[in-house]
C-alpha cells in the first residue's frame, strides 16, 4: 500500500466506527464541525439571536437532541421565526455546499431538517433542501466577539459518541497484528498532518508564507495554554513590522515581542526573571514604541501562567522567537530545503535551527528550546507549512524520519483506550505514530 493511500485507510476506519462520513477534504479552518456542534449545543456559546440568509430573525427555544447516530446533527429542535414556533431537525456544516458534498440531498433521514446552519454565509438552491428549510450563517455573529476563540472550546466536555463505538474500535485493534496496528497509526498520522497542511494553506493565502509560518511557530511556542494568545500576538505584531522596527537587533526584537504581549515586567528586582533577562535594557528598547502599540498590545492577564513549568514560561518562549527572527535571513528561506537537500538532511538542519540555547551571558545551560520541543514544533508547524507551500504529499523518506515526540498523558490515554495497557512501547515509536494517536483522540474523543 502506498503512502498516498494512508489517509484513505484511516477514512475507512472512521466511517466504519462512527457512522459518519470522513471528509476527503477536511476544513481548511482551525476548527471542525464538532466545534460548531458544541457552539450550537451550548446556550453560552450560541448567539442568542440568529438571522437567516433571507434576513429573518430566529430565536432558539431548544437546540434539539445531540444525535450520535447517522442522520441530522440535532433532532427535534424548536425555534421561533416570524412569530411562529417551529419544530424540526438541525444539520450543521462549515460551508453551505457541504450539504451536497456529504450526500444529504434526497436522503430521507434529512427530510425533517428545518435549519441548515453553517459557519460560512451563503445559500444553496432551495430545491436541494427539505421544503421550508431555513439557512443560517454563524461567521459574522461569531466574528463580533473579540474574545471568542475556537481553541477555548473543550470538545471533551460535550457529548460525542456512544461507548459502543469505542468498544468496537478496541475490538478492531485486538483482531490486528502489531504491524497492522502500527500501519493504521501511521495512516492516522498522515491524515493529521494533511489536515494541518490544508488549514495552513488558507492562512498562507490570507497573510503570506512567512507570516503563516511565524504564526504557526508562535502558536507552538504558546504550548496548549497560550496557543490562542500567541496567535493574537502574531496578528498584533506581524513579522514584517517586527523586522522593520527592530532591524537585526535581537534585544529590540525581544523587547517588541514582550511589549506587545503585555509581558514586560515593571519590577526589575523580581526574582523569577531568568538571569539573562536585562529588564532595564528591554524597557529602554521598548519605550519608543509604546504609543504606537497602545491599542494593539495584549494584557498581561490574558496569558496563563499558573502551574506553568519554568521551561514553558512565555518569557523564554518569546526569546526563542526573537532568536529565529534575527538568526535566519527569513523564516521562509531559513526552513525551505534546497533541491539537492535530501529529506533526512532537511529534517536534521531544521531541528538544529529550531533548538535555541540561552544567551551566552547566562549561567543556565538548559535550552530555551530543546530537542523535544523542537520536534513538536517541527511536526506541528514546519511539516504542514512545507506540505502546503510545496504542494506535496511527502513520501516514505520523510515519513520514516520524522522526529519523535514525548509520550505524554494525552497520548498514553489514547494508546491505552485503543490497544490496552500491555502493548509494547515500540508500537508508538516515532513522530508519525504519535500524531496518529492525536488524530484518533480528535476524531473519537478518547
Amino acid at each position: 500500500m502506498t503512502t498516498l493511500s494512508l489517509p484513505n485507510l484511516y477514512h475507512q476506519l472512521v466511517n466504519q466506527h462512527t457512522g459518519r462520513v470522513a471528509e476527503s477534504e477536511p476544513s481548511l479552518d482551525p476548527f471542525t464541525e464538532r466545534h460548531l456542534h458544541c457552539i450550537w449545543f451550548d446556550d453560552r456559546l450560541r448567539p442568542e439571536v440568529l438571522t437567516t440568509e433571507r434576513g429573518e430573525e430566529v430565536r432558539m427555544l431548544h437546540p434539539g437532541k445531540w444525535n450520535q447516530e447517522a442522520g441530522p446533527d440535532f433532532l427535534d429542535a424548536e425555534w421561533s421565526i416570524g412569530g411562529r414556533r417551529v419544530r424540526g431537525d438541525v444539520e450543521i456544516h462549515i460551508r453551505p455546499m457541504d450539504w451536497k458534498h456529504h450526500g444529504h440531498r434526497g436522503d430521507p433521514r434529512y427530510g425533517q431538517v428545518g435549519l441548515h446552519v453553517c459557519y460560512e454565509h451563503g445559500e444553496i438552491p432551495s430545491e436541494m433542501l427539505p421544503v421550508g428549510c431555513e439557512q443560517i450563517g454563524l461567521r459574522s455573529l461569531l466574528d463580533q466577539r473579540s474574545h471568542f476563540f475556537f481553541d477555548a472550546i473543550d470538545l471533551k466536555a460535550y457529548p460525542w459518541q456512544k461507548e459502543a463505538s469505542r468498544s468496537g474500535l478496541r475490538a478492531y485493534f485486538l483482531s490486528k497484528t502489531e504491524a497492522e496496528c502500527a500501519r493504521m497509526l501511521e495512516a492516522a498520522g498522515c491524515e493529521r498532518l494533511r489536515r494541518k497542511s490544508l488549514r495552513m494553506s488558507r492562512v498562507v493565502q490570507a497573510v503570506g508564507e512567512e507570516q503563516a509560518l511565524y504564526t504557526a511557530l508562535l502558536r507552538g511556542l504558546g504550548y496548549k495554554n497560550n496557543a490562542a494568545v500567541c496567535e493574537q500576538l502574531a496578528r498584533a505584531l506581524p513579522i514584517d513590522l517586527l523586522k522593520s522596527l527592530a532591524g537585526n537587533n535581537e534585544t529590540v526584537t525581544y523587547a517588541l515581542l514582550l511589549g506587545v504581549a503585555g509581558l514586560l515586567p515593571s519590577d526589575t528586582d523580581e526574582a523569577t526573571f531568568p538571569p539573562w533577562m536585562n529588564v532595564r535594557e528591554l524597557w529602554d528598547a521598548w519605550w519608543p514604541y509604546q504609543d504606537r502599540f497602545l491599542e494593539k498590545s495584549l494584557r498581561s492577564e490574558e496569558w496563563q501562567r499558573d502551574h506553568c513549568r519554568p521551561g514553558n514560561h512565555p518569557f523564554l518562549r518569546l526569546r526563542a522567537m526573537a532568536h529565529w527572527v534575527v538568526a535566519l535571513p527569513s523564516l521562509t528561506t531559513g526552513f525551505v530545503p534546497t533541491p539537492e537537500d535530501p529529506e533526512r538532511s532537511w529534517i536534521t538542519s531544521s531541528m538544529e535551527k529550531l533548538q535555541v540555547s540561552p544567551p551566552a551571558s547566562s549561567l543556565d545551560s538548559e535550552h530555551l528550546i530543546g530537542p523535544i520541543r523542537a520536534g513538536t514544533l517541527f511536526l506541528n508547524a514546519l511539516v504542514p507549512w512545507r506540505m502546503c507551500i510545496s504542494k506535496i504529499q511527502p513520501d516514505e523518506t520523510l515519513w520514516n524520519h520524522l522526529p519523535d515526540e514525548a509520550f505524554n498523558s494525552r497520548t498514553k490515554r489514547v494508546a491505552q483506550a485503543l490497544f490496552g495497557p500491555d502493548q509494547h512501547p515500540r508500537l508508538y515509536k516515532g513522530g508519525l505514530r504519535k500524531q496518529g494517536l492525536l488524530q484518533f483522540q480528535e476524531d473519537f474523543q478518547l
